[in-house]
């Protein structure tokens, strides 16, 4: 006689655990997305960095003028950070557009910058003139509030926290030939 009470238990306990069992799950997804997209930007935003180092010089009697060495360094390391952010953007849209913009910005996209860095202190001050540069920043932003990269199950109110700006950001000093 028992038999026939519990019947019905086991697709209760189901019913009820289920959607636990389901949001962690989820949350176990969504984060971990959230995290490897994190870190390509971080790994992007170093990478075009590295590449405006990496650059190839041209000596001081050279055709190529510092100004157009430093616009082709910061085209380079815009071109290298667009390579290693392939799988988000095509996963997601909120890296924006492809073309690189200068400056440092909370907006999605690619942002390259040459400056001046600090002797001694943390402080960049941005510039464009060549004389005046030795570093480069490299900064690459993903609006996941507005492209998120898994798409909210439970909608507005009852959603996951995530995070409105995934961004990545490097500095690299260079070296302009005299």
């Amino acid at each position: 006689m028992q038999l026939k009470k519990q019947q019905g238990a086991a697709a209760i306990e189901f019913a009820i655990l289920f959607p636990i069992f389901f949001l962690i799950f989820y949350a176990i997804i969504t984060y971990g997305l959230i995290f490897a997209a994190q870190q390509t930007l971080t790994l992007a935003a170093a990478e075009g960095a590295r590449a405006a180092v990496r650059y190839p010089s041209v000596p001081a009697s050279g055709a190529m003028t510092k100004s157009a060495q430093l616009n082709a360094r910061l085209a380079a390391a815009c071109a290298t950070a667009a390579v290693a952010t392939d799988w988000v953007s095509k996963i997601g849209a909120g890296l924006g557009s492809t073309a690189c913009g200068t400056g440092i910005s909370n907006a999605a996209g690619l942002y390259a910058t040459s400056g001046l860095c600090g002797t001694g202190s943390a402080s960049f001050t941005a510039s464009s003139d060549a004389s005046q540069v030795n570093c480069v920043t490299m900064q690459v932003n993903y609006n996941y509030a507005s492209a998120p990269l898994i798409p909210k199950m439970l909608g507005p109110f009852l959603g996951l926290p995530t995070p409105n700006l995934l961004q990545g950001q490097a500095v690299a000093q260079i070296s302009l030939i005299d």
